[in-house]
């Protein structure tokens, strides 16, 4: 200011020099705020309206990815059709504690077999299928565990020879009898692979198996050095080891198991983790064992190597695609050098359509998409799918499919798109759909409206076996694993089916079958139409509350619009919405309705049944006409971007469109300097761009060109800062809209919900207090159990312990009855009155802070930012893996059965698992056994809890006090977590102002909100 340096401003107004990169020569406007001290920056040179010369080479089509339009048959082998009794025991002998065949257990193998497979076809191929999916069909260690927790691995998650077909399923030889018997059909096979773990074999000489983290005992080299596994990730070195000195416990492989791993690298003790027990949270994530399984360590090249080899050989034996298992528990960089060697191998061999999905156990599209944005891995299963369809089918609003969809941006990218994800409703871990719809009022009729709304929106439908027959079982796991065969298991027998009738012990193949009749004539509308298949998806309308959904889906070829309506509520519903085409005559393809005609607008109005779908396809293209307006954001002009950052177009929301969007550093020149950043196919169009490998203070243009149906384009261009904000203005980020607060958590089925971790279910609302804060009180059964808060329906705005955005969550025993739960919209602090009592500081300020009066024990105010201490005592934090943090104990995470929700605890929760069944859902609470669990000598048993063991019943008050303090005691650490109002100056009163302090209960991490 005034020519010296006494008086200067740099960035955001402080004394920091801003940096600036530019692409080239550019001419930029500066303006200083002499108020705000802020610095504008406007480059002068970008872009302006459309010229063909300049944008027609950012046109690109949207994303059909090579392999991604299947509709999908997921069959647990050993329990669909025995067609070889001969290998029902692998000639092990008949004692089932080393064969692990007891047809009578649910627990272990019941006989089922790739000859079976073949010999049912017909009735694979009749329910509409193109693509064969195995779970994992690979020899595996027969028994594991002892007592009650001894089981099978009948279900292909304990592999010791990753070479061979397990015996008890047949041979390499059928295996290939089968994959050209499918091709000869039009039907793919594809594998369920494993990377992450082994079976159980490798002990530890000290015999205690708890999780050590490496800050506690970091890892050595054979020369005594510390080092890091992730420092070596990636690359081509990674230093010698020695089992005797290099890891936290002492590797031991138990004599006679020395060479029982294939290939034979597996069998050294140095090539995994060695740390004990993962606990869900933090590094145990990728470097701990799952429940006691061998937990490889990906980091080093031998195993990166050995396992591209391993699926290479699988790939020329005519497999057609993988679903890969516990993707997110093996380190990033396994993924981005594996999928590249393992794709391009593929591609090499002639097959151009090979697909890869994995299996990423969360419920949020931002915790999945980055596995697809950044390595060669075609799409992820869609647990943010299963967890909103389950919702919406169980009577939940429509708002919450409006969030789903919305998030499908953000596999936008010029390689991949939404279209890819393969959609299920349930499955062999979290439970079958049957279970989730069983508490409902038809749960035959919401059964059948879920597979309606998988078949008919975007992505590639996943069947799981026997849902087609009505299956619904008791839970997760083992409960959700019947055979198609005749059982002999006594509880499988007894169970209701969907239909209500009792399943017995009878063959169940029958094509006649309500479900496989209903899901065989949606496979073929949906063969019949592409729209219906491969076609945008542009959302028409969304009932706030059980209701309509409609959509618009619209192939580009054809360009002819098929509008789909969903109705959840248990009575008819009219909707009036405006469709892609004006003047338009819809003849009815599915559902009960009459015909249809738009008016002038392309107003309709729909009368859609209770709990079903409509389809209705137009007698013409889509409008031709849109308003030609664009405008770009990134949000405000100027603004500074981070991480993957959002860029939005506003076009005519009424038109089919297609919007290309593309970036380049301000003042680049030429056609090169562009990068395609993806192409939109909906009325919000919206991709995101990955600024992470820019230098801090590169100025990026983007560029949008939309494309109506008529060829008419439009384009606008818009720019940011990465990592510096050049606005020139202070902007806060608005405060989201309300229009549902949730509580999900391990309680939600108990409350009526389709199943736990269900953000977007009602049964779990807080109602608004006309004091601001949220509200409601739910009878719960004893135990004790875990939950956030979510807003809207969905995970993508929640609150953790302390109100932290997407924090850990809260913990709660109660001994059965009524519990209310608080949130302050304020400090988006939440509690609940079995965490303790609602802590309140009357006295004569209160009426300066919000409160109604002074000498309030029972006020409670809003506006302040402190809490409004309707949580005095807050819950115990656990770490939060996103959307159930899996499994392994994946039963339930019970964001789905865990249903409604692949939602997303925040920890995993869940006492360990047993050693039976394969592996349950990591969102639980309830956590049933879990299969995958190698043995009782490896769980990890947790010690009780000061949650556990205080009363539940301890009393709260009715309403939310004005200001409280806590005391909150973590894991590891005993600190005093304090909130205070502002006061102002003055005294108080002396005499009635009494500080009580709640704490928190300390325990263990568990497994549970789906993250």
């Amino acid at each position: 200011m005034d020519d010296a340096w006494d008086e200067a401003y740099g960035r955001d107004g402080g004394a920091e020099n801003a940096p600036l990169v530019l692409g080239g020569d550019t001419r930029v406007r500066v303006t200083f705020d002499d108020a705000t001290h802020r610095i504008a920056l406007t480059p002068l040179g970008l872009a302006g309206e459309y010229d063909d010369a300049q944008d027609a080479a950012l046109v690109v089509p949207p994303v059909r990815q090579p392999g991604s339009d299947e509709r999908f048959y997921f069959v647990m082998t050993d329990r669909f059709a025995n067609g070889d009794p001969s290998n029902d025991t692998a000639g092990l002998g008949d004692d089932p504690l080393v064969s692990g065949f007891d047809p009578t257990n649910k627990g272990f193998y019941s006989g089922g077999d790739i000859a079976g497979l073949r010999e049912r076809l017909d009735y694979v191929e009749g329910l509409g299928t193109t693509a064969i999916w195995l779970t994992p069909s690979f020899k595996n260690q027969p028994v594991q565990g002892t007592g009650a927790d001894v089981s099978a691995g009948y279900h292909g998650y304990w592999i010791t020879d990753f070479t061979q077909i397990d015996p008890h399923l047949g041979t390499n030889a059928e295996l290939e009898a089968l994959i050209d018997e499918a091709h000869e059909r039009g039907i793919k096979v594809y594998f369920d692979i494993i990377t992450n773990h082994t079976a159980d074999v490798v002990d530890y000489e000290e015999k205690q198996y708890s999780y050590v983290d490496q800050a506690t005992s970091p890892y050595r080299d054979a020369a005594g050095n510390v080092f890091d596994p992730a420092t070596y990730a990636g690359t081509d070195d990674f230093p010698e080891l020695d089992p005797a000195t290099s890891f936290p416990y002492t590797p031991v492989v138990p004599a006679g198991k020395e060479d029982l791993k294939v290939p034979g690298w597996l069998n050294d003790p140095t090539l995994y983790h060695n740390r004990g027990n993962s606990t869900w949270t933090g590094e145990s994530v990728t470097y701990g064992d799952f429940d006691g399984l061998d937990d490889l360590m990906t980091e080093h090249p031998t195993v990166v190597d050995g396992f591209v080899d391993v699926y290479q050989d699988w790939v020329d034996l005519g497999i057609d695609g993988f679903r890969i298992d516990t993707v997110k528990h093996v380190n990033f960089e396994f993924w981005e050098r594996w999928t590249t060697e393992v794709l391009d191998y593929a591609h090499a061999q002639g097959k151009d359509d090979f697909f890869m999905f994995g299996e990423v156990y969360d419920a949020d599209a931002a915790k999945l998409s980055p596995y697809v944005r950044r390595t060669d891995m075609s799409s992820t299963l869609d647990f943010t799918f299963q967890s909103a369809a389950t919702s919406y089918a169980s009577g939940n609003s429509a708002k919450g499919l409006a969030a789903l969809f919305a998030s499908d941006d953000m596999y936008t990218t010029p390689d991949t798109s939404a279209s890819a994800l393969p959609t299920f409703l349930g499955n062999h871990d979290m439970g079958r759909v049957g279970y989730m719809l069983a508490s409902t009022d038809d749960p035959l009729a919401r059964d059948e409206l879920a597979h309606e709304l998988m078949y008919l929106t975007r992505g590639q439908p996943v069947v799981y076996y026997g849902d087609e027959q009505g299956f619904a079982g008791t839970g997760g796991d083992k409960d959700a694993r019947q055979t198609l065969f005749a059982t002999q298991v006594a509880e499988y027998a007894d169970q209701p089916l969907v239909t209500g009738e009792t399943a017995g012990s009878v063959d169940r193949y029958d094509t006649d079958a309500p479900l496989y009749a209903h899901i065989a004539s949606l496979a073929a509308l949906r063969d019949a139409h592409p729209a219906l298949a491969t076609g945008a998806q542009v959302e028409r309308h969304v009932e706030n509350g059980a209701g309509v959904y409609a959509f618009s889906r619209v192939d580009r070829e054809e360009k002819v619009e098929h509008l789909v309506a969903l109705n959840n509520a248990g009575e008819a519903r009219e909707a009036t919405f405006t469709t892609l085409t004006p003047g338009a005559s819809y003849a009815v393809l599915h559902g009960d309705a009459e015909p249809a005609t738009a008016d002038a607008e392309g107003t309709v109005t729909l009368t859609v049944p209770a709990t079903s779908a409509l389809v209705l396809v137009a007698d013409r293209e889509v409008g031709a006409n849109s308003t030609g307006e664009i405008a770009v954001t990134v949000p405000a002009a100027g603004a500074g971007v981070t991480g993957v950052a959002p860029v939005a177009a506003t076009v005519d929301a009424d038109a089919w469109a297609e919007t290309s969007f593309a970036w380049r550093t301000v003042g680049a020149a030429g056609a090169s300097a562009w990068h395609h950043l993806g192409t939109a196919e909906d009325t919000t169009p919206r991709v995101f761009h990955d600024v992470t490998g820019l230098p801090e203070g590169t100025l990026v243009e983007y560029r949008a060109v939309t494309t109506d149906a008529d060829g008419d384009r439009a384009a606008a261009s818009t720019f940011a800062s990465v990592g510096v904000d050049v606005t020139g203005t202070v902007s806060e980020e608005p405060e989201p809209e309300i229009d549902l607060v949730t509580v999900p958590g391990s309680h939600n089925a108990a409350m009526g919900c389709a199943g736990d971790w269900a953000p977007g279910c009602e049964a779990a609302k807080l109602t608004q207090r006309p004091d601001g804060v949220y509200a409601g009180t739910f009878d719960v059964p004893a135990g004790t159990y875990e939950y956030k808060v979510a807003i809207n329906g969905s995970w993508t705005v929640n609150y953790g312990v302390g109100g932290v955005p997407d924090g850990g969550n809260a913990t709660y025993t109660t001994d059965g009855g009524p519990v209310t739960f608080y949130w302050d919209p304020v400090s988006k602090d939440f509690s609940s009155t079995a965490q303790g009592p609602l802590v309140t500081l009357p006295g004569s300020y209160q009426d300066q802070v919000g409160c109604p009066g002074t000498w309030r024990p029972t006020a409670s105010r809003r506006g302040s930012r402190t809490p409004t201490a309707t949580a005095s005592s807050r819950g115990r934090r656990t770490t939060s893996p996103r959307a159930p943090t899996r499994r392994r104990s994946r039963t339930a995470w019970a964001g789905p059965r865990t249903t409604a929700s692949a939602a997303r605890p925040a920890g995993r929760t869940t006492s360990s698992p047993s050693a039976t069944a394969r592996r349950s859902p990591s969102r639980t609470t309830s956590r049933p056994t879990c299969s995958r669990s190698p043995s009782a000598r490896r769980r990890t048993t947790s010690s009780p809890s000061r949650s556990r063991r205080r009363l539940a019943a301890s009393r709260a008050r009715p309403t939310s006090p004005c200001v409280r303090r806590t005391r909150a005691r973590s894991r590891s650490t005993c600190a005093w977590r304090r909130r205070s109002a502002r006061v102002p100056p003055g005294r108080c009163s002396p005499g009635r102002t009494r500080t009580s302090r709640s704490r928190r209960g300390r325990g263990r991490s568990r497994r549970a909100r789906p993250r």
